[in-house]
């Protein structure tokens, strides 16, 4: 619709008027404008002077004639090549609400340009309409599958070109001011027609409604209820894959591009691969793999899991279950693959990939059979997930579940490691990584944090979001975090912020300072994800804020700095935080690390983390005085720098605790952390001993630091003598705890079950561990001894305390409130840890025939990895458990328990000594003392003699070979483990005596005057 506005008089040119004249016409533009231009904006005015009569124009505004912003040009013509189609697309999709697509084929190469700005769309609640055609079989099977496996609102269909061929090449968008845009042409999905081929597509924008708009949507829409028209599925793609005859380049006229390398292992991956074969051969069914964010551990079960049929990935975020599926789909491009969570319920995809939250309730677990998948992996979850995932596990009977994480720390991972068998696999951690160079090092500084964090209020393991938005969005703040980063930071940065509001004010005020900053996060401030990206990689962004949507899967390797603006609770996001800049890249040096220390002891996370600190504050103290005294060694090209403030605050923060309150201590922190209190399994990996708490009890224990809920109390109470007998019954085998644990499983505790039943759980449970296999010393496929066993020991047992009853075929507790589930959960809590504790220490049998270093000693087994590049760090403490893979081996309890172990694949002999042994069970006196600083004399036992294999090791007689001293004052430290401290490889001085042998052994460093007292140097 136009306007025309004339003079009362003909003429040719508007200086031909009157000034009264030109009045009078100007005068009547303002009402004309007032009818044309509704809801769109000021009507454009046109002096036409090109025809005989003067006139003036007036048209109906557009709200859209220019393209949005972010698109390189606004001509209307898109000719391909340097004027690529893909620069064009990505702002269109990242701020449209709908998007409409058809092209007559799709290619993998052009799938994965679209998919992540397409994946924004529906992420952020957009909508995707998709149809492409089978047209000459060009359109690749592998990029329908990644399509399908985008996630919310999209609609995928399939134009059967059988009879008529189909070659439309249009996109149509929609944004939320009304506006709209249609690129129509000769682009099909493909790498080169998006980016470097010779392409003619034509842009138009409008309104929404506008005719050119509306008549291609009708069409879109003619189209899709075509009778060659169906909904693209799993089934007809393999149908389809079946039949295809990919054609020639020649005859489809269709580019031929180079398919994308498959994705290989790395080095690291190869070795936990290998370990993960080696640990099923000796019949475990689970195992945990510790690897560092950036390492890959989601592309490791990938890989492991091939040659499994069924699979489920279980996780507790939806950003690690797309992650996931776009590493299977990489590793597995033809497998179907599937979600179970929200709206979707795929019960028949190869692979499935489950939110925890969903799969876990019993509606939907009980839809699947126990053996509906051969191989399972479990993502890290947060602790107070525990009991669901062990849910999941005892429901299901698959050849294989493993168990991932990127924190090495046992306290932190202690559940995980319990769902896995206590099997740790294989464990590579960040310093590993950097020094084996497939990470990049990194320069941390640690800054002093001005927020007063006492005065914000702390529920469940984290701050109040509200409170702590307003107290770290503030411009002081922000000034010091960009003084930081100019002065410490590289160029293109990510920096993590405690909320959405929070990140918008970082990116704000970063802006106003002349950088170029976005914020990105799940609300509509965001900016589009896979563009900030994009944009950061290609050096058109300085920096992007995130809340927590780059904890996971950000892969631009070129990314130089890390800005944490936020506390962080868990050491396991700490780590994904900093991992999303380790990735190497051409012409990076290192990664730029910029953390705030504040004054809440949740900081005291990232130090420990940092420092590799054992569990307790004694041990980090420890930590920080190396530090200061620089003896910490980092690998190379790294370096810690804390500022004297930040130090001063960490310091402020340990508290160390009286003799006899360090198990209170760890409890208190560790339910700070996490926002629930550790279980038994998780106290007695930290190196504590849930039995000796001093209370009644452990659920004494607990219920006197005030964490029993009300039903968890009751059933305390009313029961405590069932539980007391469960945490103290005497164990010389494992028989009644398994008998327990298969009540538990099969839901029968309290109640009742059929010794047939209970027999075939405890099979299950042997199957999934080969040392509890062992333990019941019978054959878990053979039912019937594995009832035998059973009814012989087990029930027999339990049956004649006044707890449980055993009759004829059936086993039952003698409680009246069968199905008491607060029940159940205590007591399940202390059957795992009495399952784990017996596990630890139970005794094995040597043969002390000296022929050979083995036959005295015992051997470590090797383990299918490469030692740590670090090694031990002198006087460090280190639990038993972790001392096997400083040397390349594996921790096992037998071999472990010896005081001196034998590592043949290392050349290395480990010396284990307590120095107190008042409360061990020894049948020797043992005389082990430092008699100066560095000189310390050591006692063998009884039966060692100088020209044994053990002999010539310890006094260097053998080529190649090291001795390593590791020391502890007594056994036990307020009833836990204590752990060893590394003294370091030791030099032989000189021996006297024979069978015992009183060795003088010489320390590399001295030992240091803080540790003299403790052990005995006056």
């Amino acid at each position: 619709m136009a306007i025309i506005l004339a003079p009362r008089r003909h003429v040719t040119r508007w200086r031909d008027l009157s000034e009264p004249e030109q009045a009078a016409l100007v005068a009547r533009i303002t009402p004309a404008q007032a009818l044309l231009e509704g809801d769109g904006g000021l009507a454009p005015v046109k002096l036409i002077e090109t025809t005989e009569h003067f006139h003036i124009r007036l048209d109906v505004p557009s709200i859209a004639f220019s393209p949005i912003p972010g698109a390189p040009h606004d001509r209307a013509l898109i000719s391909g090549g340097e004027d690529a189609l893909h620069a064009h697309l990505r702002p269109l999709i990242d701020q449209a609400q709908s998007v409409d697509l058809a092209v007559s084929f799709l290619m993998t190469s052009g799938a994965r340009l679209v998919l992540p700005h397409l994946r924004d769309l529906l992420e952020r609640g957009g909508r995707l309409r998709l149809l492409t055609g089978d047209y000459l079989d060009v359109t690749e099977p592998t990029a329908l599958r990644l399509m399908e496996d985008l996630d919310h609102d999209r609609r995928l269909y399939v134009f059967r070109a059988t009879s008529i061929p189909f070659h439309p090449k249009a996109w149509m968008f929609s944004f939320a001011d009304g506006a709209g845009a249609m690129i129509v042409g000769s682009s099909n999905l493909s790498r080169s027609a998006l980016t470097d081929g010779v392409e003619w597509n034509l842009r138009h924008f409008d309104r929404s409604e506008a005719a050119p708009l509306t008549a291609a949507r009708e069409a879109f829409e003619d189209l899709l209820v075509r009778a060659e028209v169906t909904e693209l599925s799993g089934e007809w793609i393999d149908s389809y894959e079946a039949r295809r005859i990919p054609p020639l380049p020649m005859h489809s006229g269709v580019p031929e591009e180079t398919p994308e390398d498959a994705p290989k292992p790395h080095d690291i991956q190869r070795e936990a691969l290998n370990a993960l074969a080696a640990t099923r051969v000796k019949g475990y069914r689970a195992g945990l793999v510790v690897l560092a964010t950036g390492l890959g551990k989601t592309f490791l079960a990938a890989f492991d899991s091939q040659p499994a049929t069924r699979i489920l990935f279980v996780a507790h975020r939806e950003e690690i279950l797309t992650q996931a599926m776009e590493a299977f789909r990489a590793v597995r491009p033809k497998a179907r693959l599937g979600r179970f969570g929200g709206g979707d319920k795929d019960f028949d995809a190869d692979v499935l990939f489950a939110s925890i939250q969903t799969l876990s309730r019993n509606q939907h677990l009980q839809r699947f059979a126990p053996d509906a998948f051969d191989y399972i992996v479990v993502d890290e979850f947060h602790h107070a997930a525990a009991a669901t995932y062990r849910r999941i596990i005892d429901h299901f009977t698959p050849k294989f579940l493993l168990g991932l994480t990127a924190t090495p720390d046992r306290s932190d991972g202690g559940d995980l490691l319990g769902l896995c068998e206590e099997n740790l696999v294989y464990e590579c951690d960040l310093w590993s990584g950097i020094d084996r160079e497939l990470l990049a090092p990194f320069k941390y500084f640690g800054v002093p944090d001005p927020v007063e964090y006492a005065q914000i209020p702390w529920r469940s393991g984290k701050f109040d979001e509200a409170a702590l938005t307003l107290a770290v969005a503030t411009q002081a703040r922000a000034e010091n975090a960009l003084d930081q980063l100019a002065r410490r930071g590289g160029k293109k940065a990510i920096g993590f912020c405690v909320s959405r509001r929070h990140a918008d004010f970082m990116a704000e005020f970063s802006q106003a300072r002349g950088l170029r900053a976005v914020a990105v996060h799940s609300g509509d401030t965001s900016s589009p994800r896979a563009s900030a990206l994009k944009a950061l990689e290609d050096g058109d962004l300085d920096i992007v804020y995130a809340v927590d949507m780059f904890n996971e899967g950000v892969d631009v390797p070129s990314i130089d700095t890390v800005l944490m603006l936020r506390p962080t609770e868990s050491p396991v996001i700490w780590l994904q935080q900093l991992g999303r800049g380790l990735r190497r890249s051409i012409g990076k040096t290192h990664l730029a690390v910029i953390d705030y220390i504040g004054n809440h002891r949740i900081f005291l996370t990232k130090a420990r983390t940092l420092l590799q600190s054992g569990a307790g504050e004694g041990a980090l103290r420890m930590a920080l005085e190396r530090f200061e005294r620089h003896e910490i060694i980092f690998p190379a090209g790294c370096e810690v720098t804390y500022d004297l403030e930040a130090l001063d605050i960490l310091r402020s923060l340990i508290r160390l605790p009286r003799d006899g309150e360090e198990l209170a201590a760890f409890y208190r922190d560790f339910r700070d952390r996490h926002g629930v209190r550790p279980t038994a399994s998780e106290v007695q990996h930290a190196g504590f001993n849930p039995g000796r708490t001093g209370h009644a009890g452990w659920f004494g224990f607990v219920n006197d630091m005030g964490d029993l809920t009300g039903s968890d109390h009751a059933a305390w109470t009313s029961h405590k003598g069932l539980l007391d007998e469960i945490e103290t019954t005497r164990m010389t085998r494992s028989y009644k705890m398994l008998a327990l644990r298969g009540m538990i499983e099969a839901g029968a505790f309290p109640g009742h079950i059929s010794v047939k039943t209970l027999a075939e759980r405890i099979a299950r449970l042997a199957k999934r561990n080969p040392e509890i296999q062992a333990d019941i010393s019978v054959a878990p496929d053979d039912l019937e001894a594995v009832q035998a066993m059973l009814t012989k020991y087990a029930l027999k047992l339990l049956g004649d305390t006044k707890w449980f009853r055993f009759g004829p075929g059936v086993f039952e507790t003698t409680l009246d409130d069968n199905g008491d589930i607060s029940l159940a959960n205590l007591a399940s809590e202390l059957v795992d840890w009495r399952i784990l504790r017996y596990l630890q220490t139970r005794s094995v049998t040597y043969d002390q025939h000296e022929t050979s270093p083995l036959a005295e000693a015992t051997e470590a087994p090797a383990a299918p990895l490469s030692p740590p590049a670090t090694g031990p760090q002198i006087w460090e403490e280190y639990p038993r458990d972790r001392i096997p893979p400083l040397f390349g081996a594996v921790f096992n309890t037998g071999s472990w328990n010896s005081g001196i172990v034998v590592i043949p694949d290392a050349k290395a002999m480990v010396l284990l000594v307590t120095m107190d042994k008042s409360s061990m069970s020894v049948g020797d006196h043992y005389a082990d003392a430092f008699v100066s600083p560095t000189r310390f004399v050591w006692q063998t036992q009884t039966s060692t003699r100088r020209n044994s294999a053990r002999g010539r090791i310890i006094s260097g007689e053998e080529p190649g070979w090291s001795v390593h001293l590791f020391i502890r004052k007594s056994k036990l430290r307020d009833g836990r483990a204590a752990p060893f401290r590394y003294a370091g490889p030791v030099h032989f001085a000189g021996w006297e005596g024979e069978a015992p042998i009183t060795v003088q052994l010489n320390l590399p460093d001295a030992l240091p005057e803080g540790l003299r007292t403790l052990f005995g140097m006056k």
